[in-house]
């Protein structure tokens, strides 16, 4: 591959473009370098929560647990909606949709791109532990969305984004984007976080990650349909969802960032622990103390039925 000219992470937000949806048949798998990226279709060996990434519409949505999805406003605005979690459609509950704001944060948008509303039943599905710090640059990330899948061979342009034949004189190297549809999993590192990010509609507060040629094994970037995707970082032994999946940037004159992941692309996603009082404070799910109280208490509800 070709050493593209990689723009500085925060310089390519200047081109930020939400991961809008093409319509319900447009939901395809988030983009891996891996192999002919067609992989990853199922949970890793080290699971964060692969069951718990499901379908709103055409992007993707995040199951929380006691009942409540986050995905982003731009993929479902209001309710009702229906939400896939394992091959299954969930109806939505009336009068749960909640939009979630910047804290009164002064200088950016009152609301952001991230909001949450309650399922009609119970998927059955366990808790996610949402994290709690901010994500620190060089945090290794799993990504889990429902973008398109990735043409088998790369693309090669040269710097005036004419399409090569091969590498040879290329300025870039990345990937066009094909149909088919499935839930994915990538890996990627954070390359900038703490500050703000408009997707041209909303600010978020967010972390970025940038495509990179010689990256991680399954380096990943977000394209159209992995709106409103789960991001898992790690904190020692426990899983922690950190972000949300909700645009894209990349070069001047690039082709479509947003259905063409071309090295040095970044994605921006939504930095949960800046919103995750929001979050509890509006779905009750509990603190990890109360996993603890729980997992201490089992022995005494060995009875009664699991919730």
């Amino acid at each position: 591959m070709p050493d593209n000219p990689n723009p500085d992470p925060l310089k390519s937000l200047l081109r930020i473009l939400p991961l809008l949806c093409y319509g319900a048949g447009a939901a395809h798998a988030v983009v891996i370098s891996a192999g002919d990226g067609s992989g990853n279709t199922s949970a890793p060996a080290d699971d964060p929560g692969f069951a718990n990434i499901g379908t709103v519409g055409g992007g993707s949505a995040v199951y929380l647990g006691n009942g409540w999805v986050l995905t982003a406003a731009h993929v479902a605005g209001s309710l009702p909606a229906s939400v896939q979690l394992g091959g299954t459609t969930y109806s939505t509950a009336p009068g749960t949709f909640h939009q979630l704001t910047n804290n009164g944060t002064p200088g950016v948008t009152t609301l952001t791109d991230t909001v949450v509303f309650r399922l009609a039943s119970d998927p059955g599905l366990p808790w996610l532990n949402i994290r709690s710090s901010v994500p620190t640059v060089g945090d290794t990330m799993t990504m889990i969305g429902n973008g398109y899948n990735r043409a088998t061979s790369p693309t090669y342009w040269d710097s005036s984004w004419a399409v090569l034949p091969s590498s040879s004189g290329a300025a870039y190297s990345g990937y066009t984007t094909t149909s088919g549809h499935t839930i994915r999993w990538g890996e990627n590192q954070v390359a900038a976080s703490g500050g703000f990010v408009f997707n041209g509609t909303f600010d978020l507060r967010a972390m970025i990650s940038e495509f990179n040629a010689d990256g991680l094994p399954n380096e990943a970037q977000a394209v159209v349909g992995d709106s409103g995707g789960g991001v898992f970082i790690k904190n020692g032994s426990t899983w922690e969802l950190a972000g949300m999946t909700d645009a894209v940037g990349g070069y001047s004159g690039q082709p479509d960032v947003s259905i063409t992941p071309i090295y040095g692309d970044v994605t921006a996603m939504s930095d949960l622990s800046y919103y995750r009082d929001q979050i509890i404070s509006i779905t009750d799910i509990p603190e990890p103390s109360a996993y603890l109280v729980a997992a201490l208490a089992l022995p005494l509800m060995a009875f009664r039925r699991k919730r």
